[in-house]
């Protein structure tokens, strides 16, 4: 028989073979639901646990499989997984007997006592098959809602949620950079200190050509007491600056146009030492300078002053 979702059956199996069959059972669902195409999918699915002593390679999902209603011209859709369901998780004093034979059976007895047992096991489970069902159905509307986050993070509240515990400062940064700032976070130990991967780190967070460098921290007032007070070469030294252990970087912002105001520049120096935070030591020191890439002069009659040339 035919299988009755918009898809052929050749295609099924490719389905089942592929690297999709080893996914969690809610993922396998999600995916099969859209290539599909049928979203009554949902209403005529029957999830079958086999139990945990079925499972292979750490799969959930064994197989699946379409049958008919009996009296019927309707189909259910079987998923048969790997798991434990609702009755696998009974008491087992109670539920699941320990032993099924006596000193006293013969052996087509206890063949019988064990096929009896085995189809009491196979009823169970039956009965519980409608729970177990809502249970899975419950649990893959819990991974849309996960595989659904990042299809319009602009929108989420959740990533709005996280990208303000990290960066509570408003008007710091807008959300479309703290949301590409939190992408990168989740791999900083990539950039910490990789200066060629901040600048596009940089350049895609806040949208601006920056050039990174180490330069040497020098240090202008000497730290040492006055003369009498101290001993030399223990807390004291020649006079003048010296240069410090750890180099400060600096970040030059590379402006396309001019300066608007002295007030985004400042914001601009500010979102871009507070990104930098995150992947540098916290002892080094961000000196932001910037150069303009618009032409600052002109000659006459061949510019236009105010439009492709400012004073």
């Amino acid at each position: 028989m035919g299988v009755q979702i918009n898809t052929n059956e050749r295609n099924m199996e490719e389905f089942s073979k592929s690297e999709v069959g080893r996914l969690l059972a809610e993922v396998f669902f999600r995916e099969l639901l859209f290539i599909s195409g049928d979203e009554n999918l949902s209403d005529k699915l029957v999830v079958r646990n086999h139990g945990m002593n079925s499972r292979v390679l750490s799969q959930d999902v064994l197989a699946f499989q379409v049958e008919d209603l009996p009296g019927t011209s309707k189909e259910w859709f079987v998923l048969h997984l790997a798991r434990n369901g609702i009755y696998h998780q009974l008491p087992e004093f109670l539920f699941h007997p320990i032993s099924l034979s006596t000193p006293s059976m013969t052996n087509n007895e206890v063949v019988e006592a064990m096929r009896a047992n085995r189809k009491k096991e196979a009823d169970a489970i039956k009965f519980f098959q409608p729970f177990d069902t809502e249970f899975f159905l419950d649990g893959v509307n819990v991974f849309k809602r996960s595989l659904n986050l990042f299809t319009n993070p602009y929108d989420s509240r959740i990533l709005r949620g996280v990208g303000s515990l990290f960066c509570p400062q408003e008007g710091l940064l807008n959300y479309g950079e703290r949301y590409r700032l939190f992408l990168f976070l989740c791999d900083a130990d990539k950039y910490k200190e990789n200066l060629t991967k901040l600048e596009s780190l940089l350049d895609t967070v806040l949208r601006v050509p920056i050039s990174l460098q180490y330069k040497s921290h020098y240090i202008e007032e000497s730290p040492y007491k006055t003369l009498g007070d101290c001993h030399l070469g223990v807390d004291s030294g020649l006079f003048g600056r010296f240069i410090g252990e750890l180099d400060d970087v600096e970040a030059k912002l590379c402006l396309v146009k001019g300066i608007e105001s002295d007030k985004l520049l400042k914001e601009r120096t500010e979102a871009l030492k507070f990104v930098l935070s995150f992947f540098i030591v916290s002892a080094r020191r961000v000196n932001v300078v910037y150069t303009i890439k618009s032409n600052n002069g002109f000659v006459l009659g061949t510019n236009f002053l105010g439009y492709d040339t400012e004073l």
